[in-house]
This record gives C-alpha cells, structure tokens and sequence, in this order.
C-alpha cells in the first residue's frame, strides 16, 4: 500500500570525552524523555497516527509522495486498517489531513471531503497521487515500487457440481505496490458432457486491510474490466491465498478453498 513522512530520528555519535567535558553540556536527552501526550516516542521517529490508532513510524506504515514541483517537500499517506480513511503527513509542518474514502463513477476510488478545496488521494498508473484544485501537488516516485514482477496461484476448489474448479491466477505488479494487473482462468472440472469448461477474467488487483474477524488481515480484491465481478482473496502467507466471498468472510465448510504459489 503507501509511503509515509519520515520522522526525524536524533541520532548520536560517541563523543570522546578526553577534554571534552564542556561540550557534553550540549548533548540531547537520553532516548525515553521526550514522549507526546500519546505516549509515542519522538526521537525513535514514532508519530502519533490518528487512522491508526496507534504512535508509527512514517518510513514504515506509510506511502511517501514527494512534490510535484521538484522542492524538497514531501509528504506520507496513512490508511486506516479498513482503507476507509487517509491520513496525511507533510514535512513543512502543513497541520495532519485526513480524508474519506469516495467511490468514483468509474469504480475507482479517492480519498478527500466534501470541499471545493480538499486534496484528493488518487492510484493513478501505478503509483500514489495527491492533487488539489486539478492540481498535482505530490506523487510517488516510480522507482520506490521495485522492478515488476509476476506471480501465480493455482488450486482445485469445490463446485456446485461436478469434480470442482481449477483456479489459475496471475498475478503482474511492482515488487512494493499493492496494486496491479491480474488474469483469472477457471477451468469447470467435466462441465458440459464430461468435458472440460474454462472461463478467463482480466482486470485490476487492489490490496484491502481488514476482514471479517480480523481487521489487520491483507486482503487481494479482483475487479474484472468493466466491474462485471468481483473475486476477494485472503493473503494468508506469501505461499497460499483462501477464496473469500462477498462480505470478505471465508466459508464455513471444511472444503478446500486455497491456491497455492506455483513460481
């Protein structure tokens, strides 16, 4: 998912102290002294995320963007574990900015309020925009996703009728992006007069937080061009992912309901 603001970490060196003394007057506070009304240490880099409930560290729960106008600004955006909220971080001490999710007539998604001067968090081409006024004001460097790569999950999965379904997804997306490109082929096991029958989906992959029962969980979401289906994936490990179904629940059967990494 997305890039944060770094926070600033004080760092210290070994002072000698061989006629030294005068200058270890200057030395900052130990590590443990400097903790918000949040309880989150400032010079460990922890920020107190208010989507997240929780004091994080931007470079690690965050999506970093940087200006679009090529200054030194940068800023981090932080989903809530459900993706409903953003939160975003600005290094020029701009106040914290959190936005809503919004569905957009295409199916896609952005994040901002209802304000003719809201910035809007939009996936756009691969990476993390924010715009404001038609404006982009910051984006996501290319480079910070990785090189691409492609992924493969097979399984034979229980049908209504018949021997099952064999599921074979491909997975394309940079190394880092929660995003990507999918193909889907569902082979029907002896479907029409013993033989077999296989339908093929193309479309966008996005990655969710959260799941019924669990709210931390990695969920892979397919939408298939045109938003004709939708397939919801849990992540279990980066080995194996279970079939959810519409409400993100996984079944209840003791059937089989799991591809496996096949490269």
């Amino acid at each position: 998912m997305f890039s944060y603001i770094a926070g600033s970490c004080n760092t210290q060196k070994k002072q000698e102290t061989d006629n030294n003394s005068d200058s270890l007057k200057n030395i900052p506070q130990a590590i443990g002294n400097d903790r918000d009304e949040h309880g989150c240490l400032a010079s460990a880099g922890y920020t107190w995320s208010e989507v997240q409930k929780d004091c994080i560290r931007l470079f690690e729960k965050g999506i970093r963007v940087d200006a679009a106008d090529g200054s030194e600004r940068s800023a981090f955006i932080v989903f809530s574990p459900d993706s409903i909220l953003a939160e975003l971080f600005f290094s020029d001490e701009q106040p914290k900015e959190i936005l809503e999710r919004r569905t957009l007539p295409t199916g896609k998604y952005a994040w901002n309020i209802e304000d003719d001067d809201t910035k809007n968090i939009r996936f756009i081409d691969g990476v993390w925009t924010i715009s404001q006024r038609n404006k982009l004001i910051y984006t996501q460097s290319r480079d910070e996703l990785g090189p691409m790569q492609t992924l493969t999950y097979e399984g034979l999965l229980p049908a209504a009728s018949g021997p099952g379904i064999f599921y074979s997804l491909t997975i394309k997306s940079k190394k880092h992006s929660g995003d990507g490109t999918f193909s889907l082929a569902l082979t029907y096991k002896e479907a029409e007069n013993g033989k077999d029958k296989t339908f093929t989906y193309e479309g966008k992959r996005f990655t969710l937080r959260g799941m019924a029962g669990n709210e931390n969980a990695t969920v892979w979401q397919l939408i298939t061009n045109g938003h004709k289906q939708t397939f919801n994936f849990l992540v279990e490990n980066d080995q194996t992912l279970t079939l959810l179904n519409d409400k993100l629940e996984k079944s209840q059967s003791n059937l089989n309901y799991q591809l496996k990494k096949v490269n």
